[in-house]
């Protein structure tokens, strides 16, 4: 076996990780029927294929490799090979997308407080990176700028499990400070009305 080490491209950390039993399958496969994909590489960063790196060192294996063509989108790369692999929802796939402007050419990333980059793309333009709704896209980038990015990208959130969680701070909240919370029901109430007397109902996110 070669002593060459490598490294986990920040890409392929974004897709997160398979669960303990997908791997132990992977391990099982690979002592069985060797490893029939290879590793891609960029230097000696690895951008896809990190657990079948991890399951060839566990078995003492030599690890094949290729090294992806210079100039190669790496996103939509990523993407292609994790979306159906790992079955990435929309949400998943918009948030790698919003999150990856680091490795988009003649894109610079645009930092958030909580710490997260978010891509400079138009929501149109990530929208068709991703396959997903523009509404999707401004939803994931609403919630990279609180800080929660990674967790909507590895799976370990969704946006309805992030909205519930708002949900129970803003009740929990209300039970602290109940005078503030009727004053904002009264106003959230008063500009309902305001807008049924414009002619519309209000849309979601007004």
């Amino acid at each position: 076996m070669t002593d060459r080490r490598f490294t986990r491209h920040p890409l392929s950390s974004l897709c997160g990780d398979m669960d303990a039993e997908s791997f132990k399958a992977l391990v099982t496969d690979i002592r069985e029927q060797g490893q029939l994909e290879p590793v891609d590489l960029v230097g000696d960063e690895i951008v896809d294929g990190w657990h079948r790196y991890q399951a060839c060192l566990l078995l003492g294996l030599d690890t094949k490799t290729r090294v992806l063509p210079d100039g190669l989108e790496l996103v939509e790369y990523v993407l292609g090979k994790n979306a159906h692999r790992r079955h990435m929802t929309a949400e998943q796939r918009a948030a790698v997308v919003m999150l990856a402007a680091d490795w988009m050419p003649d894109h610079r990333p645009a930092e958030t407080e909580k710490g997260d980059t978010v891509s400079p793309l138009s929501n149109e333009a990530a929208a068709e990176r991703a396959g997903v709704s523009k509404r999707t896209i401004q939803r994931v980038k609403a919630q990279i700028r609180a800080g929660h990015g990674k967790a909507l990208a590895t799976g370990s959130e969704t946006l309805r499990s992030l909205a519930a969680k708002a949900r129970r701070a803003a009740a929990a909240e209300a039970r602290k400070n109940p005078r503030e919370a009727v004053d904002g029901q009264a106003e959230g109430e008063v500009e309902s009305l305001r807008t049924a007397k414009r002619g519309r109902l209000p849309e979601e996110g007004d």
